[in-house]
């Protein structure tokens, strides 16, 4: 394989996994990598992409008689929902189809792409203003709005020390949702009584849903790509569930701390 077409292969592969770690359906995925490769002009060539890694497969004559035949695989662990990626990703793609820039230069925008699309103040606000939309959608008081801010903080935290705990996400979703539904109910009965620790728990955990995640899956599903499918089901399910024993586990914690003080 020729210096340059090692660069297309480095490009598509990199393009795909970015493409899978922001949870783009399978068949944008193998799409994208093929639209890439198709440049190198090679004699076959095959892309399987699933949620959790990308397989190529490519052959390249060398001459009437041999051939070169590539096969990489790109193994894909961590995936969140980030849509400013996948937008990236077409331009930087359709910019190297339309030779408006080289290899070399789509390899490193791509590269250049930051890892989230807004800091942690940004996150901080957006998040804190989305709990309060849910809240005022569930009919709650000025106090719940006003409390939704520890909830916020402790989502906060959670997200942006995730590494720091070497625990996977799942693992994360429960401590963050104990923690939220064990201090919320103890501020209730200890400090104030004038705001609905389920009504602020109910729009806390509405963000947190793998809905993207889901509606994903059902697309990979319509087009029968059912591996993929079948992967981010039992991804949003785990999720769900993770969220849902949090809580449930914050509760009891909650509810036995009142009942042994009183």
């Amino acid at each position: 394989m020729q210096s340059s077409d090692k660069t297309i292969l480095q490009l598509a592969s990199y393009a795909g996994k970015l493409l899978i770690e922001a949870e783009a359906e399978g068949y944008r995925v193998e799409r994208t990598v093929k639209q890439i490769l198709e440049v190198a002009k090679v004699n076959y060539l095959d892309v399987y992409s699933s949620a959790s890694g990308l397989f190529i497969n490519l052959e390249e004559s060398i001459d009437d008689q041999q051939s070169d035949t590539t096969t990489l695989v790109v193994r894909v662990q961590n995936r969140s929902n980030q849509i400013f990626k996948i937008d990236r990703v077409n331009a930087v793609t359709y910019d190297f189809i339309d030779q408006r820039i080289n290899a070399e230069e789509a390899l490193r925008q791509l590269k250049a792409i930051p890892e989230t699309e807004f800091t942690a103040h940004n996150n901080f606000v957006s998040m804190f203003i989305l709990i309060m939309a849910y809240i005022a959608l569930f009919d709650g008081q000025p106090g719940d709005l006003v409390i939704s801010l520890i909830p916020s903080i402790l989502i906060l935290f959670f997200l942006l020390s995730d590494d720091n705990f070497g625990m996977n996400s799942f693992l994360i979703n429960v401590f963050m949702t104990a923690s939220l539904s064990f201090v919320l109910p103890l501020i209730a009965y200890y400090v104030t009584d004038n705001f609905n620790p389920n009504i602020v728990i109910s729009a806390t955990l509405m963000p947190l849903y793998p809905g993207t995640a889901f509606t994903n899956g059902i697309r990979d599903a319509i087009r029968g790509d059912y591996s993929t499918a079948l992967t981010r089901f039992i991804d949003a399910l785990l999720t769900a569930l993770s969220l849902a024993l949090g809580v449930a586990l914050g509760l009891v914690l909650s509810n036995g701390v009142i009942t042994l003080w009183n």
